[in-house]
């Protein structure tokens, strides 16, 4: 019997999101006039999408339902390739409103439908092989409906599936012991570089941080200047980033997520890998909206193009 391909199964929520550029966030109370290119498929989209888009086998494990908005998700889903793997519920997933101002920089505002209502039953049935890899966010280990159900199976992952942990801005509310056997069962924790230092607070040290995970490659993500890995052996490599123009900024750290772990299926070595994942979240950057992440051959093309990254 053949074994089927290796496969990225994401738990992340995904939702419809509704990106408005504005010149700058209004004051309660006040107004200001938004540019609309219209909803897009977004939230845990991006990191599977980014890593179907490099020819990897992903699939989703996250709830959609039987509205509009998830018809949307399914036919993207279809030009990229993603499977679905859990039963669709009655209703609609979320919306998420995103105001971006010139720097780049977002504000979020978030409805909650079906994405936010996880059937256990559903994670258990999964057919998880040697060879996988499972990812969830901070916000899978702090709703209160995910949290009852997503840490747990988690923590009953077959050996030799890895799993990827972004905890993100919510990673204060997460319960000391439901982080505390997350990272030491995490193979690759990933942040940006405010996450990473709030962590290595909360924990007491960049060392502590160390010791709490101590199989897993920690990814700094540093935006322009690239990321910061360090190596399960305490190797700390720094990988430079490439200069592109900032459009927007939503899913950059999704896209760096998914291509990385794209190329780690592959069986390339994390400095390749975040190489390739560098150059993916550039390009990110200079397109509007979330869930574009290039293809493979593009990002072969700005590593080809590109021979001058930022020091």
């Amino acid at each position: 019997m053949t074994r089927r391909p290796a496969c990225f199964i994401s738990t992340g929520s995904v939702l419809m999101d509704l990106p408005l550029r504005v010149g700058r966030v209004p004051q309660p109370g006040g107004a200001v006039t938004a540019v609309s290119s219209g909803p897009t498929v977004g939230g845990g989209y991006t990191v599977v999408s980014a890593v179907a888009r490099q020819g990897q086998a992903a699939a989703l494990a996250a709830t959609l339902g039987t509205g509009p908005n998830s018809r949307q998700v399914r036919d993207q889903m279809a030009l990229d390739g993603v499977q679905v793997l859990v039963e669709e519920l009655v209703g609609d997933i979320g919306t998420c409103t995103t105001l971006i101002e010139p720097s780049g920089r977002r504000t979020f505002i978030t409805t909650q439908g079906v994405e936010a209502e996880p059937q256990l039953e559903d994670l258990e049935s999964l057919d998880l092989l040697e060879g996988d890899w499972v990812y969830a966010t901070g916000y899978d280990l702090v709703h209160p409906a995910s949290r009852a159900i997503i840490p747990d199976w988690l923590l009953s992952l077959p050996e030799g599936v890895g799993l990827v942990i972004d905890l993100g801005p919510v990673q204060t509310e997460v319960q000391d012991d439901v982080l505390s056997a997350i990272l030491r069962r995490t193979t690759l924790l990933t942040g940006n570089h405010l996450e990473i230092t709030q962590l290595h607070a909360r924990l007491g040290s960049p060392v502590a941080l160390r010791e709490a995970c101590p199989d897993a490659l920690i990814v700094r993500r540093t935006g322009v200047h690239g990321c910061v890995l360090w190596l399960a052996t305490g190797e700390r490599i720094e990988v430079p980033g490439f200069a592109r123009g900032v459009v927007d900024t939503t899913g950059a750290g999704d896209t760096h997520t998914g291509v990385l772990v794209a190329g780690l299926m592959e069986g390339l070595d994390p400095v390749t890998a975040a190489r390739r994942a560098n150059a993916a979240a550039a390009e990110a950057v200079s397109r509007l909206g979330p869930a574009r992440a290039p293809r493979r051959d593009e990002i072969d093309a700005l590593l080809t193009q590109d021979a001058g990254p930022r020091d």
